[in-house]
């Protein structure tokens, strides 16, 4: 690559995010080029540019390369430290995809504050996970679960190792909130994009029937549960299933731990729709444990819904 190719870039790097756009949080790892194409594919599909944003965090790069300066450091906005993530990635990402229109920026800012400022105009925004000692860690750590917490755009965490393609079911965790039924919404209407199905999952552990924990599979408070469970799928959704009438609805009522249940039957899907508020299994799952395992232990793309977005 040439330092003039990289130089020419720089008319395609700007100072905000264009509104509707995907953004994609890259930081110079390899993991870049499997988020810049997911979400290309995903512009591409839905006829919107693709943003490219990488943070200078002036106290990261110093403290790559001296951790005891970097301590107590004070912010110096006359310190350029030009790294070349972003033409480089530009370049590659241009080359790929003439068509599309793609931008980049690089904000003097953490991480997590860069991406949850550009969730305002973002359509989407994409980043991704890495695998420490066996299990799943968000790729920016604490950063990139800030962004999924606080956002106000959806937000996709895409899986080290995990599938990234298009194939396989929309998996959807629905307990009948209003979180859910947003998240729902979403669902529908990618699955209908793609051309596939909708899977929903509704998790139940402890259920009281006749003054007694139900237990055992088959039996007649068992089914009395799950046909419960069944019933408030159906009665939930039927709106949305109405808007998407060549959408294949697979409902799932299952009993077991959330997190453990969603990432169980989200493992041949492409795509895993999750609220960000709910109730029951899912009570609070992005503000506790169960959010937490969910986005560490995935398999496939997981989308996080945060009230209502435009499409």
């Amino acid at each position: 690559m040439s330092d003039n190719a990289t130089t020419n870039q720089s008319e395609f790097i700007v100072d905000t995010v264009p509104s509707g756009a995907l953004v994609v949080g890259i930081d110079g790892s390899d993991r870049d080029d499997t988020c810049i194409r997911y979400a290309a594919g995903a512009a591409q599909r839905n006829n919107r540019p693709m943003h490219l944003l990488h943070a200078q965090d002036i106290a990261v790069e110093l403290a790559a390369a001296n951790p005891i300066a970097a301590r107590g450091l004070a912010f110096v906005p006359d310190l350029v430290l030009d790294s070349g993530i972003l033409s480089r990635a530009l370049e590659r990402a241009r080359a790929e995809w003439p068509d599309l229109q793609i931008t980049g920026s690089e904000p003097w800012m953490h991480p997590e504050e860069a991406l949850i400022e550009a969730s305002d105009d973002a359509y989407l925004i994409v980043v991704g996970s890495s695998r420490i000692r066996g299990l799943e860690r968000l790729l920016l750590g604490r950063s990139a679960l800030a962004v999924s917490l606080h956002a106000r755009c959806p937000v996709i965490i895409l899986p080290e190792g995990g599938r990234t393609d298009a194939d396989g079911p929309v998996v959807l965790g629905f307990d009948g909130s209003e979180g859910a039924r947003e998240a729902a919404r979403r669902a529908f209407w990618i699955a209908d994009v793609r051309g596939t199905s909708v899977r929903t999952v509704t998790s139940w552990y402890a259920e009281v029937v006749d003054g007694h924990v139900v237990t055992t599979p088959g039996t007649p408070a068992w089914e009395q549960v799950e046909s419960g469970y069944r019933r408030m799928v159906e009665e939930g959704l039927a709106d949305i299933r109405a808007e998407y009438p060549n959408v294949d609805l697979d409902i799932r009522v299952v009993r077991g731990p959330a997190a453990e249940m969603l990432a169980r039957e989200s493992a041949d899907a492409s795509l895993l729709v999750i609220g960000s508020r709910g109730r029951g299994g899912f009570r609070g799952m992005l503000l506790g444990s169960v959010s937490h395992k969910v986005l560490e232990t995935a398999t496939s793309p997981v989308m996080v819904i945060r009230g209502k977005k435009k499409k």
